[in-house]
């Protein structure tokens, strides 16, 4: 299942498009799921704990950390899940 267009962000790293959006269902912690804009595939849900905004450069730090743990936006997959600290991104168990 792909995000919906609505209420979901662009982002382009690398001359890659990816299309993101916020979720705040674990309050006090926020998380976002990034997915290729086109032909998604494998989504990848990022938990970053209890800050006051996620940032385009947060989401960025994000997609190139998951890229290089293996991550293949353009490829069928399960979600991954990872957490952010301190800008590095450990996998951290699906919730």
């Amino acid at each position: 299942m792909t995000l919906s267009r609505k209420g979901t962000r662009i982002l382009t790293v690398n001359e890659q498009r990816y299309r993101w959006t916020v979720s705040a269902t674990d309050l006090p912690s926020l998380r976002f799921v990034v997915e290729a804009a086109e032909g998604a595939a494998q989504r990848m849900v990022v938990r970053v704990g209890a800050v006051e905004t996620v940032s385009p450069r947060m989401v960025a730090t994000a997609v190139e950390a998951g890229l290089r743990a293996g991550w293949t936006p353009d490829a069928r997959g399960p979600e991954l899940h990872y957490r952010l600290t301190r800008g590095r991104l450990v996998a951290h168990a699906a919730v």
